[in-house]
């Protein structure tokens, strides 16, 4: 698959898409124009590989449990481009040119979330789009003040970041005993 360059396509709508279950796959599309890849190495771990235009390849990581760290290297380098730390309410993004940012939920009642400059100005809009229990994709708003390369790295690490809230809580809600209507009839009559 192609991938065009950031910059040269309409920003603003974009959408992430479920491209493949294994290994889990997303693409970031520009119309039907794709623009970026994101894919799991394994279905339940943290370490992915995110594909751009030009042949750029970046790796993203979690490391830490009571403070998640998130960050993305350039293929083959230790260096970190950008670093998310996850806190409770907010998660506080860093890139490596020293420009921060905040990823917090849009809302307690939308699933959307929103990434901010250190002005509060939004540079993002992403609303996750679930299919059944899984996450099939999701649209992306790019401000039109917003450094394309910023606002790439910035969509990846973000989605990363919702990908990996969402397989945990599949993950929650798959050990979570089975109640209510749609519980099993065997089940239900235990209760």
């Amino acid at each position: 698959m192609t991938l065009a360059p950031f910059a040269s396509v309409d920003r603003s709508a974009l959408r992430w898409l479920r491209t493949s279950d294994a290994p889990l796959e997303f693409t970031l599309s520009a119309g039907d124009v794709p623009v970026a890849v994101l894919r799991w190495a394994t279905h339940r771990g943290s370490f992915a590989t995110a594909e751009t235009a030009g042949g750029t390849a970046w790796t993203l990581k979690r490391t830490g449990f009571l403070t998640p760290r998130l960050t993305v290297r350039a293929e083959g380098t230790s260096v970190d481009l950008a670093t998310l730390t996850a806190h409770l309410r907010h998660h506080s993004i860093e890139l490596a040119s020293g420009d921060r940012y905040l990823l917090r939920r849009a809302s307690l009642l939308l699933p959307a979330w929103t990434v901010s400059n250190a002005a509060g100005g939004e540079v993002l809009h992403i609303e996750p789009v679930p299919e059944g229990r899984k996450l099939g994709g999701g649209a992306v708003l790019v401000a039109p003040s917003a450094s394309p390369s910023e606002a790439l790295l910035l969509a990846v690490l973000a989605w990363y970041f919702i990908g990996l809230s969402w397989f945990e809580d599949e993950t929650a809600e798959a050990l979570a005993p089975f109640e209510g209507p749609d519980a099993p009839e065997s089940i239900s009559r235990r209760s």
